[in-house]
């Protein structure tokens, strides 16, 4: 017996064509069993399993190109970020530096400046004349006058200054106290007299120091005992 290849009709051994479809059969040959329980030639298997294999090992590639190309993707990725973290890292750093440099410069030029003004304040309340020292002088006749002398430094000789002095006694004013102009000496001092005799010694004198232009500069009170002769401060 004898299957037709197109169709699988049965034919006799002898049939040249299919009687069912018309397909020339093959020459006679014996039925093998696996011929007649697939209806495949035996002949035809080898091939089949060469091309699954092949398709296999097509397929097998395929999927470890596919691999590769994804650990490659992550590896990079990896890189990249770790990269992006390093720039980042080290951009704060440098932020981080740049804003301690700066807090440096700061506090540096505070103190520069707190040193300037210091030093500025100090020129500025030296730069005028103070009351430093002095002395008074009275006689002992009734008509002696009483004299002040004032020492202010010697760096001011020469400047035109103001002063006034208050004499009293047991809360008695002795005199007007009248704002008088002065020259300082070129040892440094201001000398003052009275107007006239005060009618008792003083026990209590206050001095006012002034620029020329009458602002105050400097004051101070000195009390003194109630006798004739020469007393300092």
């Amino acid at each position: 017996m004898v299957f037709c290849p197109n169709c699988g009709a049965e034919n006799a051994d002898s049939a040249k064509f299919c009687k069912q479809c018309g397909h020339a059969l093959g020459a006679n040959r014996p039925i093998k069993d696996n011929y007649v329980n697939t209806g495949i030639d035996p002949s035809v298997r080898p091939n089949d399993n060469s091309n699954l294999s092949s398709s296999n090992n097509s397929n097998s590639k395929s999927d470890n190109k596919n691999l590769i190309i994804i650990c490659l993707t992550i590896v990079i990725c990896a890189l990249l970020i770790a990269g992006a973290m390093v720039m980042f890292s080290n951009g704060n750093a440098n932020d981080d530096s740049d804003a301690l440099s700066d807090s440096a410069s700061l506090n540096s030029d505070s103190v520069d400046n707190a040193s300037d003004m210091e030093t500025s304040t100090q020129a500025t309340q030296e730069s005028y004349p103070t009351i430093q020292s002095g002395s008074f002088s009275t006689g002992s006749s009734a008509s002696d006058k009483t004299y002040c002398t004032v020492y202010v430094g010697s760096e001011h000789a020469g400047e035109k200054v103001k002063i006034s002095i208050l004499y009293s006694y047991n809360g008695y004013a002795l005199n007007q106290g009248k704002v008088v102009p002065k020259t300082v000496s070129s040892d440094g001092y201001v000398k003052v007299a009275s107007a006239s005799a005060l009618d008792y010694y003083p026990d209590d004198t206050y001095i006012t120091l002034y620029d020329n232009n009458g602002d105050i500069l400097d004051t101070k009170e000195i009390y003194l005992n109630t006798n004739s002769g020469k007393q300092t401060f």
